[in-house]
């Protein structure tokens, strides 16, 4: 079992030394791809941990980080590791995530499979979409509602800032 499984991380990662080009149209979007310095693979866990340089690409979502855990169920397809046998993945250090039109700095970031939810904490947890932003200590983004909490603490309190749209012409003024 924990060959199939580096088997199928070593060939969808598109090898471990090679950058990924996010533009690069010829990838698979449902495939995760993951480029790292270093694997390491625990089969009793249920666990590979990526380190060092960490880039991984899910459809139109990018998350660069020093580490990156992805932890998979024990009932593995044997043929590969898909989005149904991964329970969660969390990356830590240096954490930037561009998903859509929004991007997010955090110190750790968890995203649940079972809720399609992204939960990023750190001091200096940020979620930004264009001029407008949001921080706090804990930011939960549920993808399937597009609902998002934040949380801030005794010592920081949530911070929003909201950049309206520039009003060009008369119509838009209505």
């Amino acid at each position: 079992m924990l060959f199939v499984l580096m088997s199928v991380l070593l060939f969808s990662a598109t090898g471990l030394s090679q950058s990924i080009d996010p533009l690069n149209s010829e990838q698979d979007l449902k495939k995760l791809h993951i480029t790292a310095d270093s694997l390491v693979a625990s089969q009793n866990n249920q666990l590979v941990i990526f380190s060092g340089r960490v880039i991984a690409l899910y459809e139109l979502t990018t998350i660069r980080s020093d580490k990156l855990q992805v932890y998979y169920s024990d009932h593995i397809d044997k043929k590969q590791l898909n989005s149904s046998s991964i329970k969660k993945i969390v990356a830590t250090g240096n954490v930037q995530i561009e998903l859509e039109d929004k991007t997010a700095k955090c110190d750790r970031a968890i995203y649940l499979t079972s809720s399609n939810s992204l939960i990023l904490t750190g001091e200096e947890t940020r979620l930004q979409s264009e001029d407008s932003y949001i921080t706090g200590n804990k930011i939960t983004i549920y993808q399937n509602t597009g609902k998002i909490t934040v949380d801030g603490s005794d010592d920081k309190r949530v911070n929003a800032v909201f950049q309206p749209q520039e009003k060009t012409s008369i119509s838009d003024l209505k």
